[in-house]
């Protein structure tokens, strides 16, 4: 049964339970500098850094509704 996790707010399929930083990357289409992070917490104010999100390095285990973002590098301080 496939994993949907969310990324960049968009729902992704995966077969595995296991992605490194690089398959978040290809999922969004992002560049290979950019930056995975996992959210933790509520959706953060516009504008605001996140306080609870954790970024996301080498390869981590997925579970259906988990939410991630893939930004450039910088985008959070």
């Amino acid at each position: 049964m496939p994993i949907t996790i969310l990324i960049n707010q968009r729902p992704h399929h995966f077969d595995v339970e296991e992605l490194a930083p690089d398959d978040f990357r290809q999922a969004a289409s992002a560049p290979p500098d950019y930056e995975v992070w996992q959210i933790v917490g509520s959706p953060d104010p516009e504008g605001q850094l996140p306080t609870d999100d954790l970024q996301i390095t080498s390869a981590v285990q997925i579970k259906s509704g988990q939410r991630y973002r893939v930004v450039p590098p910088g985008t959070f301080g």
